[in-house]
């Protein structure tokens, strides 16, 4: 009997990222593909979904382009950027946009 060959051993590249990307941003509940991206610093991601379900790889920024290594994945979106903006009372935010599709965090406010 014959044995069946090993699967493919499939390797995650290197994480790497900006600190301006580093933490978890939420997303505005519309048009967005998952609830919360989670960056770490060493370029890790976790993709949060309202009914718990995680996927965690990792992120690589290039310039402009950020491509998500993840199950399903990967993900490319051409162009990332991140707008700050204030909301009055003392509350600023900063929202990341990935193709249009903006996600939000809060920088300062009660």
């Amino acid at each position: 009997m014959e044995a069946e060959p090993d699967p493919p051993v499939t390797t995650l590249p290197r994480g790497s990222v900006p600190p301006e990307l580093v933490g978890e941003w939420d997303g505005d509940g519309t048009n967005v593909r998952f609830d919360k991206i989670r960056f770490g610093a060493d370029g890790r991601v976790a993709l949060l979904f309202n009914n718990g379900g995680v996927f965690e790889g990792t992120a690589v920024a290039e310039e402009t382009s950020l491509t998500l290594y993840v199950p399903g994945g990967p993900i490319h979106y051409r162009q990332w950027s991140i707008e700050a903006f204030e909301a009055g009372y003392g509350y600023t935010f900063e929202n990341l946009v990935l193709d249009g599709v903006s996600y939000v965090r809060q920088t300062s406010g009660a």
